[in-house]
């Protein structure tokens, strides 16, 4: 029998696989870059969302305001119609 005395170094896995090993640290460099992406859209999204509301809430308020407007405009149009009905009599 022969025996046989090789010893592998970690460097030579290195030196004989490099083409999965530069894979292997792309796609790791590839997930982290999809990840950052994703992180950064969740925080605009969530950002855009608080605008929104904000928006929301604020164009409510001015539909309240309208409508309070419009209906002191009608109560005084009633009201100056309902005098000179009054003094024609």
């Amino acid at each position: 029998m022969i025996a046989c005395n090789k010893v592998y170094m970690p460097d030579t896995f290195i030196k004989n696989n490099l083409s999965i090993v530069i894979s292997f640290i792309a796609a790791v460099f590839a997930a982290g870059s999809i990840f950052s992406e994703f992180t950064a859209l969740k925080d605009e999204l969530h950002l855009i969302h608080e605008r929104l509301d904000e928006k929301i809430i604020t164009i409510d308020k001015i539909e309240l305001r309208i409508l309070d407007l419009e209906k002191k405009l009608e109560y005084e149009r009633g009201l100056l119609d309902g005098k000179k009905i009054t003094t024609k009599v």
